[in-house]
């Protein structure tokens, strides 16, 4: 793509963004109209046509004056949550007050994305889902494309709301919502209240600067069967990696402080009888540990196939027993190879949720990498979910190693096109393979 063709986009967007904030649709038409009737009404003596143009600009010069009529006369305060969930309605409240002597009426409201244009690198190299469908004036301009990265930059879909009318010093609360479309952060620059004026064709504006950041969580599926098969395994540290449940908490002996040891342990009736610090000693537990590994090795910066691998990864962890289990996350960013656990004392759910909702694909590194680390970690895992977005050579490998030191697995390979899944599988001769298309209306993770 060119870079002056990336600058006229940019000059294009704000000036649409300019003419949504200060004019209405209708507005927008007679702008339009009256233009189209000058061009077309420029010759007077062959058409009437530039009486249609005067009206039409004469409604124009009235209605602009008088859309500064607008003051504040009201304060607005809005309460968000912390998180919300990719593709579910956001709700929120508003809490309106009229501090002047008049009623108010006939406002509207409307969220102000705080997002940032595209970057030349991303609108160069980022392709639009279904992108090579589109013919070829559209690809070598690329303005749907812009369009698309712009919509995903906001990654919420905003709506405007009619407020209610307000006495004088009245106070009421307002419910409002608003469509996130993507998971991890987006951000709110502030909140716009405005009115039209009398013909309806001009905005007055008061926008109001509340800078915000809200978490976007993956989707969640319905998981069958979430609880996985194996045994519990040693964990050596005992109670400091558990909770008060199963064997944790048994006391074994005592013995002189080492550097490391936790202050809780300590003895201190054996620590004053003694004057050396004194700490108790705990049996070390056995619990079960489940690993989950996500395939982000990713040929693509933006793909549905692995928007639905993260997906999954986020509902099997939401649905698993963490007051009995330990879950470990398993990925490769491009930087390095990372594991997060939560459960029995570890990170907790929303922070792994939280990694999920921020988490990209990975180019730098390969998929044998994170083999390695698996297999160092097969020692204290009990079983493993292993979410595939592609199926070869390396990925079978490691199954093949799961299979030879009898660690219980399962293995999903999410795929865009089900009769591609199939080919891989069989020609893979991985029969036990599930296959998750992103294509069906209802998708539900199959463990069982």
């Amino acid at each position: 793509m060119s870079p002056k063709l990336y600058k006229l986009y940019i000059i294009i967007t704000r000036i649409k963004r300019h003419l949504h904030r200060k004019v209405s649709q209708a507005g927008r038409m007679m702008i339009a109209f009256a233009g189209l009737s000058v061009l077309f009404g420029i010759n007077t003596r062959q058409t009437m046509i530039y009486q249609l143009a005067a009206l039409a600009v004469i409604l124009l010069l009235i209605a602009f004056p008088l859309s500064f009529l607008f003051r504040n006369v009201f304060r607005v305060r809005r309460i968000l949550p912390e998180t919300c969930t990719a593709g579910e309605k956001l709700t929120y409240f508003l809490h309106l007050e009229n501090s002047s002597d008049k009623r108010t009426s006939g406002l509207f409201y409307t969220e102000i994305s705080g997002s940032r244009f595209p970057t030349f690198e991303e609108f160069d190299s980022i392709q639009e889902e279904g992108e090579g469908d589109r013919n070829l004036f559209d690809r070598k301009f690329g303005y749907y494309r812009w369009l698309w990265l712009l919509k995903r930059s906001s990654g919420a879909q905003f709506e405007t709301f009619p407020l209610p009318a307000l006495e004088a010093g009245e106070k009421r609360q307002v419910e409002v919502f608003f469509t996130p479309t993507r998971r991890g952060y987006i951000s709110l620059s502030g909140y716009s209240i405005y009115r039209l004026e009398p013909l309806g064709l001009f905005k007055k504006e008061l926008f109001f600067p509340d800078a915000e950041k809200i978490l976007v969580l993956p989707k969640m599926f319905p998981v069958v069967q979430a609880e996985m098969d194996g045994s519990r395994k040693y964990h050596q540290g005992g109670v400091s990696g558990a909770t008060s449940c199963g064997d944790s908490g048994e006391f074994v002996s005592l013995r002189e402080y080492r550097p490391g040891d936790p202050v809780k342990h300590i003895d201190w009736k054996a620590t004053a009888k003694s004057g050396e610090t004194i700490v108790r000693q705990y049996q070390d537990e056995y619990f079960s540990r489940y690993g989950i590994l996500l395939d982000t090795f990713n040929t693509s910066a933006i793909n549905e196939v692995f928007e639905d691998a993260v997906s999954i990864a986020a509902s099997v962890i939401v649905q698993q027993d963490r007051a009995n289990n330990l879950i470990e996350l398993l990925f490769a960013g491009d930087s390095c190879i990372s594991t997060l656990s939560t459960g029995r004392g570890q990170s907790t759910e929303h922070q792994m949720l939280e990694v999920l909702a921020c988490i990209g694909s990975c180019n730098k590194r390969s998929f044998s990498e994170l083999s390695e680390t698996v297999m160092a970690h097969t020692a204290v895992l009990s079983g493993l979910i292993l979410i595939y977005i592609d199926l070869d050579d390396q990925r079978k490998k490691l199954i093949e190693y799961l299979k030879s030191i009898r660690i219980p697995h399962k293995v999903i390979l999410v795929v865009a096109d089900i009769e591609e899944g199939e080919r891989l599988i069989t020609e893979m001769q991985l029969p036990e393979v599930r296959i998750f298309n992103v294509r069906d209306t209802f998708k539900t993770v199959e463990l069982k």
